[in-house]
């Protein structure tokens, strides 16, 4: 008969590396600024030369009769003669807006794909 490790957390006696886990879900505030502090940051985004040489642009130009929805990094209404930045998945931006955020992080803010094919 086989014996299950992890009925009874069996498996918890052999685990090596149980005293190193940190459980953030119970850390003070405190705590976790220290942890951050310690961790570092961890930068995931573009250069502004990488940004600007791969991201699509264009004018924008309001469709009269059609809603759109605002920019949802800036929360602004799109105006006319705006320039829009366009990634690779499709999704439109002010121009500004998606370079501060790609300079962050290479994700979409809507449907988190990479943004910007390197």
């Amino acid at each position: 008969m086989m014996l299950d490790p992890f009925v009874n957390n069996v498996a918890e006696l052999h685990d090596r590396h149980r005293g190193m886990r940190l459980d953030v879900d119970n850390m003070s505030y405190e705590e976790l600024l220290a942890l951050e502090e310690h961790i570092g940051n961890v930068n995931t985004g573009l250069s502004e030369e990488i940004i600007l040489g791969r991201m699509k642009q264009r004018k924008h130009e309001p469709v009269y009769g059609g809603s759109s929805s605002p920019c949802c990094i800036c929360r602004e209404e799109y105006t006319s003669g705006d320039y829009m930045g366009i990634l690779d998945c499709g999704h439109e931006f002010h121009s500004s807006c998606i370079k501060q955020w790609l300079m962050l992080k290479n994700v979409c803010p809507i449907c988190k794909m990479t943004a910007l094919k390197k």
